[in-house]
């Protein structure tokens, strides 16, 4: 595999610490979400190697890695933390889109929040198909664009939503597509993927869902999202010259004060 990194999703400011607070604050969402387990294909108990696309902070390759110590792990990121500590867990750096050259193929990959760093989804998904053995599996969980209300509520009644709006287009401008998950079916059945299942899950934004595993979501969610705003938020939307400064500023602004009263 290529062992260089390119100008692609990295997040905007110098607080390293922060941002891998919040990206394994995501790992907890994910948990919750899955309730409790790290995947929720039906993996073979064989010794197949195991590949995590973009690890991030590497929390969901080092579960895995103690989770079945009979596995080998492989995960890598354009910036991976820099050892394991477990003898069947390898960090990488490496780029995704990069052309990939494993020496053996693998049982299942794990792709986990690659929206924001992929701009070829119909080449990363061929190169996950032909580094997978015969009945391997494949899953990919992130979010997808635009953000919905249970209440109908329009965008032009929410900064949060308008921000999401115009970072849409800044992200597509960029050659990022945030409703890449929409279209993963139809590809994946193209490359000659089987048995595909497609799951939604519901975030809310605070507590005020019903049940007690929907409130601890909307809860770390809301934690996620105001502080990827407070790092990221204005930069995103001045890429490219959409906002001024002072306006994207302003939304951001009035963005995070909606959230605190969520």
């Amino acid at each position: 595999m290529d062992n260089k990194t390119i100008d692609g999703y990295m997040m905007v400011g110098s607080d390293e610490i922060r941002e891998q607070d919040r990206l394994d604050l995501q790992h907890q969402v994910w948990l919750l979400t899955l309730q409790g387990s790290l995947f929720s294909v039906p993996l073979p108990d064989d010794d197949r190697p195991i590949l995590d696309i973009g690890c991030g902070t590497g929390t969901w390759a080092s579960a895995m890695a103690r989770k079945f110590p009979y596995k080998d792990i492989i995960a890598f990121d354009l910036t991976p933390p820099s050892a394991s500590g477990l003898s069947n867990l390898s960090f990488l750096k490496a780029n995704a889109e990069d052309t990939w050259r494993f020496e053996k193929s693998f049982g299942f990959i794990h792709g986990r929040m690659l929206t924001s760093g992929i701009h070829d989804w119909p080449r990363l998904l061929h190169q996950c198909f032909e580094n997978l053995k015969p009945g391997g599996w494949l899953e990919l969980l992130d979010i997808c664009h635009p953000f919905n209300t249970i209440s109908n509520i329009k965008e032009e009644s929410s900064e949060f939503l308008r921000w999401g709006h115009v970072a849409e287009r800044c992200w597509f401008h960029n050659g990022l597509d945030y409703r890449a998950t929409n279209k993963h079916t139809a590809r994946l059945e193209a490359l000659g993927f089987v048995d595909i299942q497609e799951t939604e899950h519901q975030w809310p934004l605070g507590p005020w869902a019903d049940s007690d595993i929907d409130e601890q979501i909307g809860i770390l969610t809301l934690r996620n999202f105001v502080t990827f705003l407070r790092m990221a938020g204005k930069d995103i939307i001045t890429k490219d010259s959409i906002l001024s400064d002072q306006e994207a500023q302003n939304l951001v602004n009035t963005a995070l004060e909606e959230q605190r009263m969520a």
